[in-house]
């Protein structure tokens, strides 16, 4: 348990360099990531979409990708390589569409 060896001195480092983030890609004309397109931050690959695809309930570019733990907060402006087209986009909230599961528990 990560808590007990802080509690004791112990330094606990993350078991990988990378996490996982949800991410709205702006200015998409006819596509959209699909998975394994470089993501970009100040010119430097910060990581890679998993999986992507057009969200039409929220009518947005939508990607899960896996970058940089250290790049990986809420509102961080990276760019994405889609079809040899880099692209705009920024890290977002898990659940564009239902954030906080209001529509799950009505």
């Amino acid at each position: 348990n990560g808590n007990l060896l802080r509690s004791i001195g112990v330094t606990v480092k993350p078991r990988f360099a990378n996490t996982l983030v949800a991410v709205e890609i702006h200015e998409t004309t006819d596509a959209d990531a699909v998975g394994n397109n470089p993501i970009y931050k100040d010119g430097k690959v910060i990581g890679r979409v998993t999986s992507g695809n057009y969200g039409f309930r929220v009518e947005k570019s939508l990607a899960i990708a896996m970058v940089q733990r250290d790049l990986a907060a809420i509102g961080t402006s990276v760019k994405v390589d889609i079809l040899g087209k880099v692209h705009p986009a920024t890290i977002i909230e898990e659940s564009p569409f239902d954030p906080e599961n209001k529509r799950l528990r009505a």
